[in-house]
């Protein structure tokens, strides 16, 4: 990955987890009205790491010489679908790949070290979500979904 291409991919980055964080805060309350709690208080937590997130790639962009007419451009915020089942929101959420992907990005940002360490912070963040999205997938399938759905209250 050129540097280019990995300053286009850190920008979306953060417009999507924009975009990820609206909808992870929509389906806590979803789960919340539900009777989910502790599904409502671990996708609320999820959305706010996210929100969090893509806020320093904006200061980041902003330190790195872009103005807020570029940063429009460049972080236009990402729509993701709205789900009212649980399963199907965590399968859509899983997503292994995208670490490979910030790997590739920081390893092209060796000359860059305030970046490279943002995305290995992210990196690591990303690897704890993975896991817990693929404790609760074991789970539904050990537990029987509504039995997993009733452990969530």
């Amino acid at each position: 990955m050129t540097k280019k291409e990995a300053l286009k991919n850190f920008a979306m980055l953060g417009a999507g987890w924009f975009g990820n964080s609206k909808q992870h805060f929509a389906f806590s309350a979803y789960c919340r009205m539900q009777g989910w709690n502790k599904l409502a208080d671990k996708w609320k937590e999820e959305a706010e790491e996210e929100w969090d997130e893509a806020e320093e790639v904006l200061n980041r962009l902003v330190e790195l010489g872009y103005k807020p007419a570029e940063l429009q451009k460049l972080m236009k915020t990402m729509e993701f679908p709205f789900y009212d089942d649980p399963k199907k929101q965590i399968e859509s959420d899983y997503n292994p790949e995208a670490i490979k992907m910030m790997n590739e990005m920081a390893a092209a940002f060796a000359d860059d070290y305030i970046t490279q360490k943002l995305i290995q912070k992210w990196i690591e963040g990303e690897k704890d979500h993975m896991d817990w999205e693929r404790q609760y997938l074991g789970y539904i399938d050990k537990l029987g979904y509504e039995a997993f759905l009733t452990e969530m209250m």
